[in-house]
Protein backbone atom coordinates (compact mmCIF):
# COMPACT_ATOMS: atom_id res chain seq x y z
CA UNK A 1 0.00 0.00 0.00
CA UNK A 2 1.19 3.29 -1.02
CA UNK A 3 -0.63 6.70 0.23
CA UNK A 4 0.55 10.25 1.04
CA UNK A 5 0.15 11.04 4.80
CA UNK A 6 -0.38 14.51 5.76
CA UNK A 7 0.09 16.27 9.34
CA UNK A 8 -3.44 18.18 9.86
CA UNK A 9 -1.23 19.90 13.31
CA UNK A 10 1.45 21.19 11.16
CA UNK A 11 1.90 25.07 11.18
CA UNK A 12 0.98 27.29 8.40
CA UNK A 13 5.17 28.24 8.60
CA UNK A 14 7.70 28.87 11.19
CA UNK A 15 5.55 32.10 13.11
CA UNK A 16 2.11 31.32 12.11
CA UNK A 17 0.04 28.40 13.13
CA UNK A 18 -2.56 28.92 11.34
CA UNK A 19 -3.38 30.79 8.01
CA UNK A 20 -5.98 33.30 7.05
CA UNK A 21 -8.65 30.74 6.37
CA UNK A 22 -7.88 29.27 9.83
CA UNK A 23 -6.76 25.95 8.31
CA UNK A 24 -3.29 24.66 9.54
CA UNK A 25 -0.36 24.41 6.96
CA UNK A 26 -0.52 20.58 7.04
CA UNK A 27 -4.53 20.94 6.21
CA UNK A 28 -4.22 23.19 3.26
CA UNK A 29 -1.26 21.23 2.16
CA UNK A 30 -3.43 18.07 2.12
CA UNK A 31 -6.29 19.95 0.46
CA UNK A 32 -3.97 21.54 -2.00
CA UNK A 33 -3.10 17.75 -3.19
CA UNK A 34 -6.43 16.61 -3.22
CA UNK A 35 -7.67 19.66 -5.26
CA UNK A 36 -4.52 18.86 -7.84
CA UNK A 37 -5.11 15.08 -7.66
CA UNK A 38 -8.87 15.89 -8.91
CA UNK A 39 -7.67 18.23 -11.40
CA UNK A 40 -5.43 15.82 -13.12
CA UNK A 41 -8.11 13.03 -12.57
CA UNK A 42 -6.04 10.66 -10.41
CA UNK A 43 -8.16 8.18 -8.30
CA UNK A 44 -4.50 6.40 -7.66
CA UNK A 45 -3.04 7.85 -5.01
CA UNK A 46 -4.36 7.66 -1.42
CA UNK A 47 -4.39 10.57 0.87
CA UNK A 48 -4.97 10.34 4.39
CA UNK A 49 -4.40 12.86 7.17
CA UNK A 50 -2.55 12.31 10.58
CA UNK A 51 -2.33 14.52 13.88
CA UNK A 52 0.87 15.15 14.43
CA UNK A 53 3.98 13.39 12.83
CA UNK A 54 5.91 14.15 15.15
CA UNK A 55 8.43 16.57 13.76
CA UNK A 56 7.63 19.64 15.07
CA UNK A 57 10.40 21.51 14.34
CA UNK A 58 9.54 21.48 10.72
CA UNK A 59 5.99 22.28 9.56
CA UNK A 60 4.03 21.08 6.99
CA UNK A 61 4.72 17.34 6.91
CA UNK A 62 4.19 14.49 4.56
CA UNK A 63 5.43 10.90 4.93
CA UNK A 64 5.44 9.39 1.84
CA UNK A 65 3.99 5.59 3.00
CA UNK A 66 4.59 2.60 1.27
CA UNK A 67 4.28 -1.26 2.81
CA UNK A 68 6.44 -2.91 0.01
CA UNK A 69 9.47 0.15 -0.44
CA UNK A 70 11.50 2.88 1.82
CA UNK A 71 8.87 5.18 3.19
CA UNK A 72 10.02 8.97 4.07
CA UNK A 73 9.11 11.61 6.18
CA UNK A 74 9.41 15.18 4.73
CA UNK A 75 8.48 18.68 5.35
CA UNK A 76 9.51 22.24 5.50
CA UNK A 77 6.65 22.96 2.72
CA UNK A 78 4.95 25.96 2.13
CA UNK A 79 1.34 24.55 2.41
CA UNK A 80 0.64 25.63 -1.48
CA UNK A 81 0.19 24.04 -5.10
CA UNK A 82 3.61 24.32 -5.92
CA UNK A 83 4.51 21.74 -3.04
CA UNK A 84 1.57 19.50 -4.17
CA UNK A 85 3.17 19.50 -7.58
CA UNK A 86 6.50 18.13 -6.31
CA UNK A 87 5.30 15.74 -3.75
CA UNK A 88 3.53 14.08 -6.23
CA UNK A 89 6.01 14.38 -8.87
CA UNK A 90 8.53 12.59 -6.21
CA UNK A 91 5.70 10.22 -5.19
CA UNK A 92 5.30 9.01 -8.91
CA UNK A 93 8.79 8.40 -9.16
CA UNK A 94 9.10 6.52 -5.72
CA UNK A 95 6.06 4.37 -7.48
CA UNK A 96 8.23 3.76 -10.35
CA UNK A 97 11.36 2.39 -8.39
CA UNK A 98 11.90 -0.99 -7.42
CA UNK A 99 13.22 -0.04 -3.77
CA UNK A 100 12.10 3.40 -3.15
CA UNK A 101 15.14 4.84 -3.89
CA UNK A 102 15.17 7.65 -6.42
CA UNK A 103 18.32 8.93 -7.27
CA UNK A 104 18.73 12.64 -6.43
CA UNK A 105 19.36 14.13 -10.27
CA UNK A 106 15.55 12.91 -10.60
CA UNK A 107 14.15 14.97 -7.61
CA UNK A 108 11.83 17.50 -8.72
CA UNK A 109 13.67 20.99 -7.09
CA UNK A 110 10.74 21.40 -4.78
CA UNK A 111 11.51 18.29 -2.85
CA UNK A 112 15.35 18.78 -2.44
CA UNK A 113 16.14 19.65 1.37
CA UNK A 114 12.90 18.48 2.44
CA UNK A 115 13.61 15.09 3.75
CA UNK A 116 13.71 14.21 6.90
CA UNK A 117 13.83 10.62 7.18
CA UNK A 118 13.98 7.23 5.22
CA UNK A 119 12.41 4.38 6.59
CA UNK A 120 12.53 0.61 6.13
CA UNK A 121 9.27 -0.91 4.95
CA UNK A 122 7.15 -2.27 7.96
CA UNK A 123 8.20 -5.93 8.40
CA UNK A 124 11.48 -5.89 7.60
CA UNK A 125 14.92 -5.57 9.33
CA UNK A 126 17.02 -3.18 8.89
CA UNK A 127 20.36 -4.04 6.93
Amino acid sequence: MRSLVFCTTCRQSVAEPTGPDGLTGGERLARAMEALLREQGRSDVTVRRQACLWACTRHCNVWIADSKRFSYLAGGFTPDRDAAEAILAWFDLHGQSEGGEVPFRAWPGGMRGHFITRLPPCGEEPS
